[in-house]
């Protein structure tokens, strides 16, 4: 018989997110609040360089992600080092800066004490968007005409519905101690609440989409969309989503099925650039590597 009081934590956990989805005002937690502050401001026509640098500036971890970042090879390849953060913003580009704002969301999120054993779930939630991103650009630069950019960032938004109801299930100690009923949750939910939550903080329609399903694919080969776009990364990323019912062979055997039109030389490039771009990126954010 189930637990008389997970089914009260998970219907009062069910309510509290439908009515702030039917009311248009999700509360987001205090891991998200960094995240929430850029994004916001990057919409903002009257946001300039000089604001936006003393935003990063203020929060310590934050700025040195968008310094570190912009030493890398890939954005300062040559010269003296970037150590001023303006100059860093200037190297990596706002899209970037939205992509580390969400890691320094992740990176708390997986410290909170409360999510108990749900934080390595969340780790490796965290590293699977960071494997989606990095294939979705290197699919981006080497097969399409769309901004590697916004498919790096597309890659890491895809699964911001289950960070948001990770960073707020801790208030439902029941729910966190049950495996099942919160993993379902975080599947059902994911698409609506995502969709909620990067519309809140005015994220353009195309990334929107991106969270809808991230496992149907309406298009042909070469992706014309983010949308398609991230559905292909999702399917040759390194690592899974940890909440995912869909069995590894299943998942591969569908990414052969959407790359038809991918010759395997073309492809083992891909695979090469995604490679350096994630190591380059689990040891900025400081994922262990599970993959």
């Amino acid at each position: 018989m189930r637990d008389e009081a997970l089914g009260v934590a998970e219907q009062a956990f069910l309510q509290a997110i439908t009515r702030e989805l039917d009311e248009g005002d999700l509360r987001f937690p205090t891991a998200l609040e960094i995240t929430l502050g850029v994004m916001r401001a990057l919409e903002d026509p009257s946001c300039n360089l000089a604001r936006m640098a003393a935003m990063v500036s203020a929060e310590p971890l934050l700025a040195a992600r968008v310094v570190a970042l912009a030493n890398t090879a890939a954005y300062h390849p040559g010269g003296g080092p970037v150590l001023e953060v303006p100059r860093a913003l200037v190297c990596i580009g706002f899209e970037m800066l939205r992509a580390l704002a969400l890691s320094v969301s992740a990176q708390q999120l997986a410290r909170q004490n409360e999510l108990g054993p749900y934080q390595p779930l969340v780790q490796a939630l965290w590293a699977h968007g960071v494997d989606v991103a990095a294939t979705a650009r290197a699919l981006a630069h080497q097969c399409t005409g769309l901004s590697s950019d916004a498919a790096f960032l597309a890659g890491i938004v895809h699964d911001i519905g289950q960070f948001f109801l990770l960073a707020r299930v801790w208030e439902y100690p029941r729910l966190i101690s049950n495996e099942g009923p919160l993993n379902d949750l975080l599947r059902v939910w994911q698409a609506p609440v995502g969709r909620a939550v990067l519309t809140a903080i005015g994220m353009p329609e195309a990334l929107v989409e991106t969270v809808d399903d991230p496992e149907v694919y309406g298009g042909s080969w070469p992706p014309d969309s983010l949308t398609d776009l991230v559905f292909i990364a999702h399917l040759l990323a390194p690592t899974a989503n940890p909440f995912s019912l869909q069995p590894e062979p299943h998942r591969h055997g569908l990414a052969r099925a959407a790359t038809l039109g991918l010759d395997e030389v073309l492809l083992a490039r891909i695979m090469k650039e995604t490679e350096e771009e994630r190591r380059g990126l689990m040891e900025l954010f400081g994922i262990r590597d599970s993959a």
